[in-house]
């Protein structure tokens, strides 16, 4: 089960070693998502979207990494962006028209919610809201295949990510076999 609260101390020990360290990328987040923003994202994906994931846009409404990424807001190991809300809304929508145009509804199931992506490929991280028994696993994706599981919750990926940012050790999912440094401000995954 992912739990607000793991989530938002995960984050914050981020965003802390981010500002200290690497203000660049600190720089890159965006500040947090509006009541408005949140309403958006719930009345666009036709569902409630998870407290987990609501109480991370709460702390940072994504990076400001759009279209085109740029070094700075790719501060998760694999080069991942955090989206934000809009970018949440129209990666899900488009996906959703692409399983669509192609007949293939495996392809992409409308309680997927984008998290993290790279911000020109079809490759990132959802979260799967289906689950009936509270819990909100998160899935990878990649261009030549089905979204699997990856973690089990968002603040368990975060927390690895905080581990290692903070100890230079853990064994994250993102961060295994990785380490952080500090290149003009912004962090670099090894």
């Amino acid at each position: 089960m992912s739990h607000p609260d793991g989530v938002r101390s995960s984050w914050i020990r981020i965003v802390r070693w981010l500002e200290k360290n690497a203000a660049a990328s600190a720089h890159a987040l965006n500040p947090p998502a509006t009541d408005a923003d949140i309403q958006q994202l719930r009345d666009q994906l036709g569902f409630r979207i998870p407290e987990a994931l609501e109480a991370w846009l709460r702390l940072n409404n994504g990076s400001t990494a759009k279209l085109v990424p740029h070094v700075d807001s790719m501060i998760f190991p694999g080069g991942e962006v955090f989206l934000d809300c809009q970018s949440i809304i129209d990666r899900h929508r488009n996906n959703l028209r692409i399983a669509d145009d192609i007949g293939d509804e495996d392809w992409w199931q409308s309680s997927w919610i984008p998290v993290l992506a790279e911000p020109d490929a079809h490759y990132g991280l959802v979260l799967d809201a289906r689950q009936r028994d509270g819990s909100v696993p998160l899935l990878a994706y990649r261009e030549t295949d089905y979204p699997k599981k990856y973690a089990s919750s968002l603040d368990e990926l975060l927390a690895g990510v905080a581990d290692m940012l903070e100890h230079g050790r853990g064994d994250g999912l993102l961060t295994r076999g990785r380490r952080a440094s500090v290149e003009d401000g912004r962090v670099v995954w090894d």
